[in-house]
């Protein structure tokens, strides 16, 4: 039996946005019908450019590598006043899942945070989404708030 390749940890970089923006289509494939996943995936472009171009103060994004391949990534910033990591996003090849990726991206997320001074880590995923819902439960992530939208643009 082979062992999966190892997974390595990087810093994103300029040239990592057609790898993010490859994986946009996975974070919004669970978004609720109403929402018009044509201008979420607009918005994504604009905040990944920002993210590995002009990133924000105290932000960060990390890229999953397996076998020099990336496999996923997590884009994430530090809430200095309410001592906390916030995960914007984190996503996963298809043809990587179940292979430990989501789990390490975590893990990093969790080393940042520390280092950081974080207390906790905070992340949101649709409702909808059983499958991340899950994901996280199992790793020690509880139910904390819920969102509730009022679209006004029709």
């Amino acid at each position: 039996m082979t062992s999966p390749p190892r997974l390595s940890l990087r810093p994103g970089e300029p040239g990592d946005l057609p790898f993010l923006r490859s994986l946009a289509p996975r974070l919004v494939a669970s978004a609720p019908p109403w929402r018009r996943q044509d201008d979420l995936l607009a918005e994504y472009d604009v905040l990944f450019a920002a993210a590995l171009t002009d990133p924000e103060p105290d932000s960060a994004v990390l890229i999953a590598c397996m076998g020099g391949q990336p496999v996923g990534f997590t884009l994430l910033y530090w809430h200095p006043q309410e001592r906390g990591v916030f995960v914007k996003d984190l996503a996963v090849r298809a043809d990587a899942e179940g292979q430990g990726v989501g789990r390490f991206l975590l893990e990093a997320v969790e080393r940042w945070g520390r280092h950081q001074g974080a207390r906790e880590i905070m992340l949101k995923t649709s409702w909808f989404n059983d499958r991340a819902r899950a994901f996280y439960a199992d790793l020690g992530f509880r139910e904390d708030h819920v969102a509730l939208v009022l679209r006004l643009d029709g």
